[in-house]
């Protein structure tokens, strides 16, 4: 075979997707695995938006099924213009909003669009494991700052300000995080606007769950700059979708206009009938599904946390404000055996079929963790897992 290009040796393949292909293979031999790996919501769209997507898709299946412009449909424009500025408050138009096909293709369109060979991009350790990567791909140099359960994973603004200097072009927060499950406090996402502002970067702003907030209230970054932020959302969370591979992303028209015409050559429009389902969740269905699932999930993360205090003692683990990730600290017991975070992580789920993220997939700063999706299962298993987690470190003589 011809040789790969330069850069692709970056592109190693996503660990949670690794880790889902060995769930597949256990299932696909009749095993059970208790599921809580994968960022996806453990709750199916709301049927009503299910039932009325159908019958629009029979009615209008030519323009359901037709190419759409680049940036996406203008309802459905119009329609996250509206709802953006009643959840953020920041005044927006269509012109300020481009659909996206999933958030990632926006991380990828904006590599492409704003990194030359030799920029600096500045993230966060452990963060999101396609950033670094695809940055990397597009030879930047990457500046990672180290966040740790000690501040709640939140970066100190003074190593913020030595990591950004005028050879930045890239900026990435995540809030609320995957995969700490943390919630950045608004000093964090004020100073790194200013720093974007000041040394003329752009702040990637991932705000994929700013709406599964258990408590508190979510810091839009765009309500302290429009011109030097992109803040990227995604339709795969609250509205249970992420199969239909829909996202937008929210910034200024002069960003959106480069942003848009590269992304012409990765994806000619995002996913027509995906859309119109987008269109119908937003005007119809969103607010009463988010209030149904709030309580759920937050019920769910409580037996998690609960059951990782009790039943795992010598972890630490932040107790989440919002989002779907637990990424507790196994370092007291794993340094004992000297077992690596991916190896207990393999072995918990051929020998006790549970399915966990280690956490050095998002970094060297998560190495010793484990991430939890805390809301794909039932209380039941959720409880169930955890309880093999401790099994498991029982027979390795660590509990």
């Amino acid at each position: 075979m011809p040789k790969p290009a330069k850069g692709s040796e970056y592109l190693k393949g996503s660990m949670i997707r690794e880790v889902n292909a060995l769930i597949n293979e256990l299932e696909d031999r009749g095993v059970d695995v208790i599921k809580m790996h994968i960022g996806q919501p453990g709750v199916p769209p709301s049927s009503g938006l299910i039932d009325e997507f159908t019958r629009l898709l029979k009615e209008k299946s030519f323009e359901l099924s037709a190419y759409s412009s680049t940036p996406g449909i203008l309802e459905l424009r119009e329609a996250i213009a509206d709802d953006y500025h009643r959840y953020s408050g920041v005044k927006v138009s269509p012109s300020n909003i481009s659909v996206t096909t999933g958030s990632s293709e926006a991380i990828i369109t904006l590599a492409m669009a704003f990194l030359n060979p030799g920029d600096k991009a500045v993230v966060l350790n452990p963060t999101y494991l396609l950033y670094k990567p695809i940055m990397q791909y597009f030879n930047a140099k990457v500046t990672e700052v180290k966040v740790s359960i000690s501040n709640d994973f939140n970066p100190d603004p003074e190593e913020l300000k030595k990591a950004v200097d005028k050879d930045t072009k890239l900026i990435v927060l995540v809030n609320p995080d995957n995969p700490t499950g943390s919630t950045l406090r608004s000093e964090v996402v004020k100073t790194a606007v200013d720093l974007a502002v000041d040394n003329d970067s752009l702040l990637v702003y991932d705000e994929a769950y700013r709406h599964l907030y258990y408590e508190g209230e979510h810091v839009y970054a765009l309500r302290y700059n429009m011109s030097n932020v992109i803040a990227l959302n995604t339709f795969s969370k609250d509205p249970a979708l992420p199969g239909w591979r829909l996202g937008f992303v929210v910034a200024d028209e002069d960003i959106l206009s480069v942003f848009n015409r590269v992304k012409q050559y990765i994806n000619i429009n995002p996913p027509t009938p995906a859309q119109y389902i987008g269109l119908l969740y937003i005007r119809k269905y969103k607010e009463n599904f988010i209030k149904e699932t709030i309580p759920l999930f937050k019920e769910r993360r409580d037996v998690v946390y609960n059951s990782i205090k009790s039943m795992l003692p010598d972890a630490k683990v932040l107790k989440p404000k919002a989002g779907l990730f637990m990424f507790p600290d196994l370092s007291s017991y794993l340094s004992r055996i000297k077992m690596n975070d991916l190896d207990f992580s393999l072995r918990l789920l051929r020998e006790k079929h549970v399915g966990v993220v280690p956490g050095s997939a998002f970094g060297d700063g998560g190495a010793l963790h484990i991430r939890i999706n805390f809301t794909r299962e039932s209380t039941d298993r959720l409880r169930e897992g955890v309880e093999r987690i401790a099994e498991l470190l029982r027979e390795l003589s660590v509990l």
